[in-house]
């Protein structure tokens, strides 16, 4: 995982705990789902915006995701 991952990790589980004790526990579910969909949005995003940078327009494939880890390690 990377940090970016756990950072969103924790961010979601902080509001999914908050707004439970202070709102009730299906509350709490729907704040943290909610945060969750955000932080899928921005990282997409963000990933959009580094492919560009490259200048990779197309939409990233199954290969691409492959070797671009195979790349990180």
């Amino acid at each position: 995982m990377s940090k970016r991952n756990i950072t969103w990790l924790i961010i979601v589980v902080v509001v999914g705990v908050v707004v439970t004790i202070t709102a009730g526990f299906l509350w709490g579910l729907l704040a943290a789902a909610i945060t969750l969909v955000i932080s899928e949005v921005i990282e997409r995003q963000v990933r959009k915006k580094r492919r560009a940078e490259r200048g990779v327009t197309e939409a990233p494939s199954f290969k691409d995701a492959i070797s671009s880890r195979r790349k990180q390690r």
